[in-house]
Formats: C-alpha cells, sequence, structure tokens
C-alpha cells in the first residue's frame, strides 16, 4: 500500500471513530441517556414525517434557484442534483467537500459547460454559503444580549466574535479591487498560488454573476434559510419539545458555525454535540433537544446520502446507456 493510500485509510479510519464517538456519547454529554432520547424520539408520527419530509425537499428546492443563479443555462433540476450528489460525497468521506466538487465538476462538463464557468459557478456557490452562515451566526450574535441576557449562553457566544472580522474581510475585499490585490499577496507568501492575480479575477468574476442574478440568489438563500429554521421548529414540535423560536435561531446559529469545520464528514457528531449543548444552556431539557437535533440532522445529514446516491446512480446509468449527448438533453 503506497504513502497516500495508506493516509486515506488512516484519516477515514480516525474521522469515522471520531464520528462514532460523538455520536454514542452525545447524550451523556448533556446529561441523558439513550434510553430517554429513544423515548422522546418514538413520539415521531407518520404524519409528522411526512410534514417534515416535505419541508426539508422544499428547501432544498430553494437552494436550487441559487445554483441556477451561478452557472447561467443551469436548471433547477440539475441544481438540485448537484447539490445532492455532491452533498452525498461529502457527507460520506473524510474532506469529502473536495471529492463532492470534483464530482459535480464531471457533471457539469457532461452538460456541456466550460471550466471556467464551473470555476465561477464555485466561487460564487461557496461564497453565498459562507456569507449564509456567517450572517446567520452575526445575527444571532447581534440578538444574544436581548433574546439570552443573564443565561448560560452568554458566555459561549464568545465563539461568534471572530465572525465579524470575517465577514468585514469579506465585503472589503469584495468592495476594493487594491484590497483583493493586497490580500492575495499576502496569501501568495504563504502558498505560492499566484493568488495576487487571481483572486482579483476571480473578484471580477464572482461580482458579474452577482450583479446578474443576485434576485434570485437572494430569495433563493433567504427561502433556503427560513425553511431550515422550520424544519428545525418542526423537528421540535413533532417530538412535543417546546422551543421558543429565539431559541431555535441561536441553535441554528451554532450549527451553521459548527458545519464550518470538517473535522468529520458533514460536521457529524460535532454538530449534534455542540448544538445539543447550546440548546441545553440556554434551558432546553438534554434529551429533548438531543432527540431534536438527532430528528433535525436526520434531515439535512444523513437524508442526503441515500437520496443523492441514488441520484448519482442514476445520472452514471443514463450516462452509460445513452451517452453524453442523450443525458445531457434528458437532464434538461
Amino acid at each position: 500500500m503506497d504513502r497516500t493510500r495508506r493516509r486515506r485509510v488512516v484519516t477515514s479510519t480516525l474521522s469515522g471513530l471520531i464520528t462514532a464517538a460523538l455520536v454514542v456519547l452525545l447524550p451523556r454529554a448533556v446529561g441523558a441517556t439513550w434510553t430517554e432520547v429513544g423515548a422522546v424520539i418514538g413520539r415521531v408520527s407518520p404524519g409528522s414525517l411526512a410534514l417534515l419530509t416535505i419541508v426539508w425537499i422544499a428547501g432544498l428546492w430553494a437552494h436550487s434557484f441559487v445554483l441556477a443563479a451561478s452557472l447561467p443555462g443551469l436548471t433547477k433540476r440539475r441544481g438540485l442534483t448537484l447539490s445532492l450528489t455532491g452533498s452525498a460525497v461529502a457527507n460520506v468521506l473524510p474532506l469529502g467537500g473536495a471529492a463532492g466538487t470534483a464530482l459535480n465538476f464531471t457533471m457539469v462538463r457532461r452538460w456541456g459547460f466550460s471550466s471556467s464557468s464551473f470555476g465561477g459557478f464555485l466561487a460564487v456557490t461557496t461564497l453565498l454559503n459562507v456569507a449564509s452562515k456567517l450572517g446567520v451566526i452575526a445575527l444571532a450574535l447581534g440578538l444574544v444580549p436581548i433574546l439570552h441576557s443573564g443565561s448560560a449562553f452568554g458566555s459561549a457566544s464568545l465563539l461568534f466574535l471572530p465572525v465579524p472580522i470575517v465577514v468585514a474581510a469579506g465585503i472589503w475585499i469584495l468592495a476594493d479591487e487594491r484590497a483583493a490585490v493586497v490580500v492575495g499577496r499576502l496569501l501568495d507568501r504563504a502558498v505560492r498560488t499566484r493568488l495576487d492575480e487571481r483572486l482579483p479575477a476571480m473578484r471580477r468574476l464572482i461580482l458579474r454573476l452577482i450583479r446578474t442574478g443576485w434576485q434570485p440568489m437572494t430569495v433563493g438563500m433567504l427561502a433556503y434559510l427560513t425553511l431550515q429554521l422550520a424544519l428545525l421548529w418542526l423537528c421540535f414540535q413533532a417530538l412535543h419539545v417546546p422551543l421558543g423560536v429565539p431559541v431555535l435561531f441561536t441553535a441554528l446559529a451554532v450549527e451553521r458555525l459548527l458545519t464550518l469545520v470538517p473535522i468529520t464528514p458533514g460536521s457529524a457528531g460535532v454538530v449534534e454535540v455542540g448544538t445539543t449543548a447550546a440548546l441545553v444552556a440556554l434551558g432546553g431539557d438534554p434529551a429533548g433537544v438531543a432527540a431534536g437535533m438527532l430528528l433535525f440532522r436526520g434531515f439535512t445529514y444523513l437524508m442526503e446520502i441515500p437520496v443523492g446516491g441514488v441520484m448519482l446512480a442514476v445520472w452514471s446509468w443514463l450516462g452509460r446507456r445513452t451517452g453524453p449527448e442523450r443525458l445531457e438533453a434528458l437532464a434538461g
């Protein structure tokens, strides 16, 4: 076994062990047991599961508007396919984001888009996804003193403090090309990838795509985030664990923050433990909030794997059966 393959095996094994340990220890970490958590999850009715599925699908469809606007000519159905297949790979493999991106690149090229078009698509969607997460976090940070004054969450809000700095730096780079040049030169000294040239060019490409597609991007992203909050709220309602919308909005911000830390595939385990701990700090019942987060992540993380896997299998089968040209017509 060569060194690269050995490193991948070790990384995959460690990542899997960390994920399993975090999930197994989740109830104990917040002062509950799996028996208590299982009893709460058992309250979900088939009707509630159906409603949660509809809201989950609606959120994915809303996000497809963002993807379609980021790659002119891409249909909503193709955008949904890219989203789910890429997530399926990223949620299984350690540091699977790169593998998911490579898969999406192959699919986009098969559909007839150029490499440069995909580069712009990747830059814009990454920017919008990170900006939306940071936006939710920044808003929650601003609301913490109002909504959670005197709560145990006050000290935990210190985790959010770097967010305004990151947001301000991003806005500065987009607003002023000289800033992009300066930042590119500084980064180039560390990684030596000619970012002093590439970052300003990427900035211009991003701004061009945003100018032409900012309306569907904005509406789609806001609808997606709203539906994510609705899904989180409905998960707790289905379990008969009453939590207010302000508390759940804060929990969503914590969840968004933790998904930026790719320690495990899809941040599995990290998100569940961290967000559950935040909800307990805000006064939630340990067994109830653990069950609610597991149900929520069952849709936003776990369900993406089989659904995206099936879509990938269908896409691959159609490609072998009909060839690239016919596949493009069927996918359109």
